[in-house]
């Protein structure tokens, strides 16, 4: 067993650390000539250790990628097929493979891969977004070398993927309505919202939330495009409307603190509230956020936090019960 600790890295700088492995074998043609694996990684803040593979247990579903469920010191955790689970249908489980022990949205998962080897402390300057919405496994990819990639792995989107196909997926009872009187008092008008996330996925479904709060809303698909965009807006353009932005924490380019942090730097932009939201949970990361400068930090696509941030930055905006 590998335990991962959390990297000591300085808020807004731009840096994390990702764990580099592979989820298929090395393989050699009949001429016995070495072919690489495909290099992945995963954020070290979203991996909790790293273990040898576990007497799996099989359980009843659907989803053919779920081998079953083993026992981590009295934990009950799901265990994917990461390979089964990117198309390599014929790539068996061996006793040599090892599990990363995922932990983000306040959920625990294992992914069994073929094998760790090293972890990368990078910018996130140097990741390049996914050329297409066909990679929707993929959050970013970068150049390594001997002109190697590795491919940027989003464990959230495969397993809300498994669950959904799975029927795991649960609808939210939750019941929030805008305000009419509070509306009333701000003239009828829309506040301008900023989000920012690279999944395209998640980005859609927290506009959809938002606009379902009669909120005005601008999508961006990074930190950087955000940043470009309302630094370079003239005054009583973009910027003299925004009225909140509401951002992811892991991007291509420019991180959510960063994203942050730039904008607390800016003299003309630093009263505008910034509410963080991300998988990556827990007091560590909540804390990292208020270090940034944010007005508040929100589980991702967790209804009840995000309202309560918004009436936070709006008072009274939004009525109604989890």
């Amino acid at each position: 067993m590998t335990t991962v600790g959390k990297p000591l890295i300085q808020v807004g700088s731009n840096i994390f650390e990702l764990i580099e492995f592979t989820v298929t074998k090395p393989i050699e043609n009949n001429n016995s000539t070495h072919v690489s694996p495909t290099l992945y990684g995963v954020n070290v803040a979203k991996v909790r250790e790293v273990i040898r593979l576990p007497k799996i247990v099989p359980c009843l579903t659907s989803a053919s990628e779920v081998l079953g469920v083993f026992n981590l010191r009295g934990l009950p955790i799901p265990v994917i097929n990461l390979a089964k689970a990117l198309g390599y249908a014929d790539e068996p489980v061996s006793p040599t493979s090892q599990v990363i022990v995922t932990e983000f949205s306040g959920r625990l998962a294992g992914f069994v891969v073929s094998g760790t080897r090293r972890i990368r402390r990078v910018s996130w300057d140097k990741v390049l977004p996914p050329s297409s919405d066909a990679f929707n496994s993929i959050t970013g990819m970068m150049l390594i070398e001997n002109q190697d990639f590795i491919f940027i792995l989003d464990f959230e989107r495969i397993l809300i993927d498994i669950e959904r196909r799975s029927g795991g997926e649960q609808s939210g009872s939750s019941s929030y309505h805008v305000n009419e009187s509070t509306q009333t008092q701000r003239g009828g008008a829309k506040p301008l919202v900023l989000v920012v996330d690279d999944s395209s996925t998640a980005r859609k479904a927290i506009s959809e939330m938002l606009r379902g709060f009669n909120l005005e809303v601008m999508e961006f698909s990074n930190g950087d495009e955000a940043w470009n965009e309302i630094n370079s807006s003239v005054e009583g353009g973009l910027t003299s409307k925004i009225q909140l932005i509401v951002s992811d924490v892991e991007m291509p380019k420019l991180d959510g603190y960063s994203l942050v942090r730039r904008i607390r730097k800016s003299a003309r932009l630093n009263h505008l509230p910034i509410i963080l939201h991300s998988s990556l949970t827990g007091e560590v990361n909540r804390e990292r956020a208020k270090q940034a400068g944010a007005n508040a930090y929100v589980s991702k696509l967790n209804k009840k936090e995000m309202v309560e941030a918004l009436n936070a930055v709006f008072p009274g905006y939004i009525a109604g019960s989890a």
